[in-house]
């Protein structure tokens, strides 16, 4: 019991100072956690040092490619809205149709749709919602909107990034991520029938 008790703490205590009224930034938190996780890991697992530098190092190695590809995404948001690639996007889009939900399947469904199978990472979301937000929809429930619809398909996100580089640790068979992935397809074409009603319904002025 308390193996466990000791295995949860740092996620729940990570939780709490990142979500906490005077909230840490991340840079500060994570590390403080990853210093306690060393710490039972030393102290309470008896886990020798040199397995901790090594699980260490192959962390730093791994995790360099999710964060390339969130470079990538943060580079494209920042280059769109430098070229004023954005506004562009946003005056063309707001023009297709003056109807609001057809603005909001347009804009915060296809389109994020869209960039979250070339970059993912909060990147459909980032440039959605400020085209709809200058299309006159209401921030906060545009937010929850973009934050809601591009909850579907993040399993395509990246290139597929979430299911091949986070299933890559189980060591599956083709077979195996192929049938995910049918499964993952099913669930999601079952999304995408109520999904956009619930959110348009909600946020256009038919809701």
């Amino acid at each position: 019991m308390l193996s466990f008790v000791l295995s949860i703490f740092p996620i729940v205590l990570l939780i709490y100072l990142m979500v906490k009224r005077n909230a840490l930034p991340s840079y500060v938190a994570l590390p403080w956690i990853a210093t306690l996780v060393m710490g039972v890991h030393l102290l309470h697992f008896n886990t020798d040092i040199v397995t901790i530098s090594a699980n260490v190092v192959s962390a730093i190695v791994a995790v360099q490619t999710p964060i390339t590809v969130i470079f990538g995404a943060i580079l494209f948001n920042r280059f769109s809205e430098i070229s004023g690639a954005t506004n562009i996007m946003r005056k063309w889009l707001g023009n297709i149709n003056p109807n609001p939900v057809a603005q909001l399947m347009i804009i915060g469904w296809a389109f994020a749709f869209m960039i979250e199978g070339a970059s993912g990472f909060g990147t459909p979301a980032a440039i959605a919602a400020p085209i709809l937000v200058g299309l006159g929809f209401h921030p906060l429930k545009v937010a929850m909107l973009a934050l809601i619809m591009n909850s579907v398909p993040v399993s395509f996100g990246a290139v597929g990034t979430p299911t091949w580089f986070g299933f890559g640790a189980l060591k599956l068979s083709e077979n195996m991520i192929f049938r995910n992935w049918v499964y993952y397809s099913i669930y999601t074409l079952r999304c995408c029938t109520y999904y956009p009603i619930i959110s348009t319904s909600y946020l256009s002025k038919l809701g």
